[in-house]
C-alpha cells in the first residue's frame, strides 16, 4: 500500500473514491447511493462509513448526507488523479481499449505513489511532444507491438 494511504485499507479506499464521484456529479453521497454504486448491501457500507468516520475522512450521520472531510477529499482527488494518469497512459500511449484501460487504472491507481504518477504523465507528456513535432513515437510503439505480439 502507498504510504499516504497506509491506514487506509483498499476497501476504504474505494468507498473514498465513490463518495467524491456521487458529490462531484450528484451533489451528495448517501448510504444507498454509495451501495448502489459499489452492488454493496447497505449494512456493509454502513460499517464502513463508521470506519471512515473514526479516521476523520468523512463526515457522516445516519440517514444524513455523507461528506468528505478535507483530508478524504485530499486523498479522493489524489487517487482520481491517479486514476486518470494511468487510464490516459493505458489507453492512448499504449493502446489498450478505454474499457481495459478504465478498470486496469481501478486496480494500479491505489498501489502506486505520486511520484510514479508524475513520472508517468511527464513520460506520456515527452511522447505528446513528440508527436506534435512530427516524431510518431505513439504511433511506432502500436505498430511494434502489434508485430512483436505475435
Amino acid at each position: 500500500m502507498v504510504e499516504k494511504f497506509k491506514n487506509i485499507s483498499l476497501k476504504q479506499q474505494i468507498y473514498l473514491e465513490t463518495i467524491y464521484d456521487l458529490s462531484m456529479s450528484e451533489g451528495h453521497a448517501h448510504v444507498k447511493s454509495i451501495a448502489e454504486r459499489l452492488s454493496i448491501r447497505m449494512p456493509s457500507v454502513t460499517e464502513v462509513m463508521r470506519k471512515l468516520a473514526d479516521k476523520k475522512l468523512i463526515n457522516y450521520d445516519v440517514r444524513k448526507n455523507i461528506s468528505l472531510t478535507d483530508e478524504g477529499k485530499r486523498i479522493a482527488k489524489e487517487l482520481d488523479k491517479r486514476h486518470s494518469v494511468l487510464a490516459d497512459f493505458f489507453a492512448k500511449i499504449l493502446g489498450c481499449p478505454a474499457s481495459k484501460a478504465q478498470t486496469m487504472a481501478c486496480k494500479v491507481e491505489h498501489v502506486v505513489d505520486a511520484d510514479f504518477c508524475d513520472r508517468l504523465a511527464g513520460f506520456a507528456s515527452f511522447f505528446r511532444d513528440k508527436e506534435e513535432n512530427g516524431v510518431e513515437l505513439i504511433k511506432e510503439f502500436k505498430d511494434f507491438y502489434k508485430k512483436h505480439k505475435k
